[in-house]
């Protein structure tokens, strides 16, 4: 039981190990507790595809879930969810809901992290880590979308309790750390010209690996086919970072298809993507 005033709350973990095998990527290692699932569809072929699920339905203040994803020498991994996350209200004497996932990727692998959208509601309570150790020769393309409120429901995020954070080491030494940390009244900061001037949808897309500068150029060109979204990219030491706002998670969903059917180099999209 719990105490007077508390409420049950989610606790999970996973981890994923994956291995090149007769020039195959094949699971060698799975671990689920708690709320936390990975499914593997089937795929007649091309790289393997690692879904997680929330069985918890959500997540809310005082959650706790934490994972490890391993991609061994040679292997390639993408890693994406069941559905839109969802960060609910939390009450005031609440502790903030902790997401946390650490991931190494070996020499000559690749890791694609490409969870579909998290829409926070109005004063949810959140504190994420994604973490990436990596080799100078691996790859990693990554892919967030923050979605501030559901438009078509006339729903806003007046107040949240956010900190979101990536760290990015290659070789060792850090390479990237990048924090979001929005505490109190968000929808009157969004609304400013200088932030977001009202748009509630935030994308950005990290591809870190040894010819990413090269992609900058056929980045840039699909940025300028879309005006219904704010988009800029840059690329320097090994990295490409691409980001965007815009007014509904649709266009900012089709803009990232679009980027990722680049990137991936002729991939389709995870398949919990095109369902």
């Amino acid at each position: 039981m719990t105490p007077s005033g508390s409420l049950e709350r989610a606790v999970g973990a996973y981890g994923l190990e994956v291995r090149l095998s007769d020039q195959v990527t094949r699971v060698a290692g799975l671990r689920q507790q708690g709320c936390c699932r990975i499914l593997m569809p089937r795929r007649p072929q091309g790289t393997p595809e690692a879904v997680l699920v929330n069985v918890s339905g959500g997540i809310a203040a005082g959650d706790r879930i934490t994972g490890e994803i391993i991609c061994r020498a040679g292997s390639h991994l993408t890693v994406t969810t069941q559905a839109a996350e969802r960060i609910y209200k939390a009450r005031e004497q609440d502790t903030p809901a902790l997401i946390e996932a650490r991931c190494r990727v070996d020499a000559g692998a690749r890791l694609d992290w490409l969870p579909l959208e998290t829409i926070f509601f109005d004063r949810s309570a959140t504190s994420r880590l994604l973490e990436i150790e990596m080799a100078g020769d691996a790859t990693f393309l990554g892919c967030e979308t923050r979605v501030f409120g559901r438009s078509g429901s006339d729903e806003t995020v007046e107040h949240i309790h956010l900190r979101d954070r990536l760290r990015v080491k290659r070789d060792g030494d850090v390479l990237w750390v990048e924090s979001l940390i929005a505490e109190g009244p968000l929808a009157s900061l969004l609304a400013k010209k200088a932030v977001a001037a009202g748009r509630t949808v935030m994308m950005t897309l990290w591809l870190v690996a040894p010819d990413a500068e090269t992609w900058l150029a056929p980045v840039r060109a699909v940025l300028t086919e879309r005006d219904d979204v704010e988009a800029a990219a840059s690329a320097w030491n090994g990295m490409l970072v691409v980001r965007g706002l815009g007014a509904s998670s649709l266009t900012m969903s089709r803009l990232t298809r679009r980027l990722l059917s680049i990137l991936r180099n002729g991939h389709g999209d995870p398949v919990t993507w095109r369902t």
